[in-house]
């Protein structure tokens, strides 16, 4: 019989549609006895640890709709979203304390078909996210940790259906803010709490500067053992947002064409309220763990750049998300690797659109992903 090391508390996943922040991005289910350098809790990881981590994830989604529904102008809209992030992570005690650091490149590439147009849209968002995150013993039982967050973001994009190459618009910015946690382990039970308010920046798109942001999340985790070879861990996630100024109008730099600085992907425009959460981890040997993991998520569709959701229920699309994730890990003795793969799906009749999609109807989605990742916790 084998013993329990780590016992913190930690319930991830990856967002159902896409992840607005690293720490959502990276998450890769529950990671109790295979600990995680990207934890969405900073205060997650027990600060005896140290950590070395190396993670990629792949994820492919496609997106069907019928944009300006119900017009003389209907049109079915493919989208093909390729998603990559390349992650590196680490964390070093400090003696009842700890320090840690973590980078993650994030690039998106889309494909757009239109069933009005000749061409396939193509457009490319890059974020690059750095962070470093320093915890603390309160107590044996309780610790906490802060987290800095800063992000560079990239874009290059049509932003509308019928721009050639030669008008694309690329823009360059960046964001910060920070996040706290809290984690209090019972002999049994570990309670979690944690905050990731918006971050804030700026963006210069075609020599103006606007404010951007990133939505916040705040949540509430809870882990039980209910064997030594067995957890169980519940949460509840909401989302938070801001005035982001790439929602206002715009237009493309040379022929002054209406367009959407956050290109054509309409997921980019789905607003996560809540999730709630359950998952497994089972501990099959002493070496191999399996675990699997069933999110629901709520969300609106929001186009409208005045507004934030709950300002106006009429202007919004309620969407339900679920997702199952499945994955196993290994542990030999500082040696430490996971492969996981996860499954999404939504499905909606009509969205409230009126911009470059205009009504949108008969909305599904899908994806698809799997992430690898390897290290050493000792």
């Amino acid at each position: 019989m084998f013993r329990i090391r780590y016992l913190s508390l930690l319930f991830l996943f990856t967002g159902p549609v896409f992840g607005d922040i690293l720490e959502e991005r990276n998450a890769s289910g529950s990671n109790i006895f295979v600990p995680t350098a990207f934890p969405l809790n900073p205060a997650a990881n027990n600060n005896g640890l140290t950590l070395v981590q190396v993670q990629q994830t792949k994820r492919d989604d496609k997106i069907n709709f019928t944009a300006n529904a119900g017009s003389n102008n209907s049109a079915a809209v493919e989208e093909k979203i390729a998603r990559k992030d390349l992650m590196l992570g680490g964390q070093y005690p400090l003696g009842g304390a700890s320090f840690a650091l973590q980078y993650s490149e994030h690039r998106r590439e889309v494909s757009v078909d239109n069933a009005n147009t000749d061409d396939q849209n193509h457009e490319l968002f890059v974020n690059r996210d750095y962070r470093t995150s320093f915890g603390v013993d309160f107590t044996p039982e309780l610790r906490g940790a802060f987290t800095f967050h800063y992000t560079a973001v990239q874009s290059d994009l049509t932003g509308n259906f019928s721009i050639t190459d030669q008008d694309r618009t690329s823009y360059r910015g960046n964001m910060s803010g920070y996040g706290l946690g809290l984690h209090y382990q019972f002999p049994t039970v570990g309670l979690g709490v944690f905050s990731h308010p918006p971050m804030r920046g700026k963006a210069t798109v075609e020599g103006e500067q606007k404010i951007i942001s990133e939505p916040g999340l705040y949540g509430l985790q809870f882990d039980f053992a209910a064997t030594p070879f067995v957890h169980v861990s519940f949460n509840v996630t909401k989302w938070s947002y801001k005035h982001d100024e790439r929602d206002d109008p715009a237009t493309s730099p040379s022929d002054q064409r209406n367009i959407l600085l956050r290109g054509l992907d309409i997921n980019q425009y789905l607003r996560k309220t809540m999730a709630y959460g359950v998952a497994t981890e089972v501990a099959l040997t002493p070496m191999i763990f399996v675990k699997g993991q069933y999110l629901s998520q709520n969300g609106v569709f929001l186009f409208d750049p005045d507004h934030l959701p709950g300002d106006d229920k009429e202007l919004e699309s309620k969407v339900r998300t679920s997702q199952l994730r499945l994955g196993a890990a290994i542990r030999n003795k500082d040696f430490v690797a996971e492969l996981g793969f996860l499954l999404n799906k939504a499905k909606e009749s009509s969205i409230k659109a009126q911009t470059e999609f205009g009504n949108v109807g008969d909305y599904k989605a899908g994806a698809t992903g799997i992430n690898l990742m390897i290290g050493a916790a000792f």
